[in-house]
């Protein structure tokens, strides 16, 4: 008997599937050790039952507050995928039982119970808009009391979890310093969350991160008689930032195409963390689903 047979290992190597799954479980087990995580959650929970339609700055901030209530937690959701995504950072050997594409699944793989607790948030911003009797939007005789966010809209938070993950994976894998992507990710969801406003134009909103409905369309100079508009329509008066009479434009279809926006641009950013085997189709299907989102949010507003 040779020297080789003899020490020849007795068990098979395992296999690049079961390795991945103890990855998974590696990284979910550390993330769930992350102070980061329950910081961005307790936020979150914080500036939801802080809202009130009874203390609302103007008519309407209720509304549009439960919509980038969950902002501090994406933002937990990307630093823990960030931390995951900067250990692919570390030099791996070519021969290295598991390949670079089942490390990044598994760590994608662990990264997934985030989206479950975005999705549970979701709920409970649902509950909490119901629990307060509804939300106000709009001004008399435009106005409703009783004003819910869609299903669509409930679910941008979900979406959201998917681009914070894909986020924090491209800086988290290609940025050299770990203390550096940390807070560039706060300055973005900082950004898309306290200057929302910014993107409530009906030009850039199809193009906003963060959706918060409703949109402001000019529908009248400030002479115009409210009661000529239809009776439908949530109406914004003329006031110092606003020449004319506006439309709260609402709709159930914008929700959706920017959701769907939402997702292209994830498999966009997810595409430069991705190994170079599948990123062309990563790249080409986030185009398809972004550039549709764009243009189908482009024909629904007004």
């Amino acid at each position: 008997m040779s020297a080789a047979t003899a020490y020849a290992p007795t068990h098979p190597a395992p296999s690049p599937l079961a390795v991945g799954v103890a990855l998974a479980a590696q990284e979910l087990r550390r993330m769930l050790r992350n102070p980061i995580l329950p910081l961005g959650l307790g936020f979150a929970l914080w500036l939801l039952w802080s809202i009130d339609p009874r203390t609302e700055d103007w008519s309407g901030s209720s509304y549009e507050g439960m919509a980038m209530s969950s902002v501090s937690l994406m933002w937990a959701i990307s630093v823990a995928a960030a931390v995951a995504f900067h250990r692919e950072r570390v030099p791996v050997a070519v021969g290295a039982p598991v390949p670079e594409v089942v490390r990044v699944l598994a760590r994608l793989a662990a990264l997934v119970p985030l989206l479950a607790l975005a999705g549970a948030f979701s709920a409970l911003v649902a509950w909490r808009q119901r629990d307060l009797g509804g939300l106000p939007v709009g001004t008399e005789p435009g106005r409703t009391l009783d004003a819910l966010h869609s299903a669509p809209e409930l679910l941008q938070h979900v979406a959201l979890g998917v681009l914070a993950i894909a986020l924090g994976a491209v800086l988290g894998r290609r940025m050299r310093h770990l203390a550096a992507v940390i807070p560039l990710l706060f300055l973005v969801w900082y950004l898309a969350g306290a200057f929302y406003w910014l993107y409530g134009h009906p030009v850039v909103t199809p193009f906003s991160l963060v959706q918060v409905q409703p949109t402001l369309v000019i529908v009248g100079p400030s002479d115009a008689d409210p009661m000529t508009f239809p009776q439908g329509w949530l109406l914004s008066p003329p006031g110092e930032y606003q020449d004319g009479w506006g439309r709260l434009f609402v709709s159930t279809a914008l929700a959706w195409w920017h959701n769907i926006y939402l997702l292209g641009l994830s498999m966009l950013l997810l595409a430069a963390a991705w190994p170079r085997s599948g990123r062309r189709a990563l790249l080409a299907a986030g185009a398809v689903l972004a550039v549709l989102g764009v243009v189908g949010q482009f024909q629904v507003i007004p």
